[in-house]
């Protein structure tokens, strides 16, 4: 059965909504099966399923206190103080690392507010937590090769800003909660990407100009608050905006097929010259002449100049950006 859910008061779609965006609920399955997770992504659907995590161990022992005994002493690399406003995109992620003890990083994230968010992010699930505490192979029905799975542990106030990722994605909430909005690829023209990357836009969906962003006028977005216990399908290339509004525990599996390097060069026909330029000096500077790029804030993969020389010259337009490889 597909419910719909009501949005807590505070998240972006309120901004949107009462800027006159189009917003609706992403739609959600009550009695979960496997099946029915297949099926959303056989017609990739963007789809939230309840209860197909009940039985992982992570969702009784991935909580702050069980974490500080059971790994308090390891020495983690977390993002502190995190700004609240505009695009994370802009600045240099070194500039918000330290080094820390777990604890230390979970007593942090315990007390911090919106006002200096602090995140462990992109962190390779198996580098802290035993295997056997998920289980996407039951869910799925198998494991694929190419297929990569992360933890992202944090404090409310965290933003993952409107991005898109080459490959089907299966976002778990195992601890707290958090507001996601969604956009299809098919839109991707209203998420305005940045010229010289197209899988990062440069829109922070909590402060939208409509004047200075116009095509959010006819855009349609998803939006929706995920509970622990929740799996959220996001297909590949739809852009998403994840942001905890607590402090959050959450794993994520990246599976199958990429993205074809056909459907973004016909993004990159459809944004205009501008977008054409950027992407042919990178294919130069950081292609062709191997100059090294800025590692800019948050996770960024490389250009979109360097991806397609990847493409035409090793055949792997996610070469220096596949998760399952680094």
């Amino acid at each position: 059965m597909v419910t719909k859910q009501q949005d807590i008061l505070g998240t972006p779609a309120a901004e949107m909504r009462a800027s006159g965006i189009k917003v609706t609920a992403i739609p959600r399955v009550s009695a979960a099966t496997p099946t029915a997770l297949k099926a959303a992504i056989n017609s990739q659907s963007p789809m939230i399923f309840s209860g197909l995590t009940d039985t992982w161990p992570a969702r009784t022992t991935w909580n702050p206190s069980s974490l500080r005994q059971m790994h308090g002493a390891r020495q983690i690399t977390a993002l502190m103080n995190l700004p609240t406003k505009g695009v994370l995109f802009s600045q240099d992620q070194r500039n918000f690392e330290q080094t820390m003890p777990f604890s230390e990083f979970l007593d942090v994230m315990d007390k911090t507010t919106n006002a200096a968010p602090c995140y462990l992010a992109y962190k390779r699930v198996d580098e802290i937590f035993d295997p056997s505490d998920y289980d996407f192979e039951a869910i799925l029905g198998a494991t694929t090769a190419d297929g990569d799975t992360r933890v992202w542990i944090g404090s409310a106030g965290t933003r993952s800003m409107l991005h898109s990722d080459l490959k089907d994605n299966l976002f778990c909430q195992i601890w707290g909660r958090k507001s996601v909005t969604l956009l299809p690829w098919s839109q991707s023209r209203a998420a305005y990407p940045f010229r010289d990357n197209l899988v990062n836009s440069q829109l922070d969906l909590a402060e939208v100009d409509l004047a200075k962003y116009p095509r959010l006028r006819s855009a349609e977005f998803m939006h929706s608050t995920v509970l622990p216990g929740d799996i959220l399908y996001i297909p590949r290339g739809c852009w998403h905006d994840i942001r905890s509004q607590t402090p959050s525990i959450s794993i994520n599996h990246w599976f199958g097929a990429s993205q074809s390097l056909g459907e973004y060069l016909r993004l990159l026909l459809m944004l205009g010259p501008k977008y054409w330029f950027s992407t042919v000096r990178d294919f130069i500077f950081h292609g062709l002449l191997k100059h090294s790029q800025k590692t800019l804030f948050f996770f960024s993969p490389p250009s979109t100049g360097r991806r397609l020389y990847d493409a035409l010259r090793w055949g792997n337009f996610s070469k220096e950006n596949d998760p399952s490889k680094q």
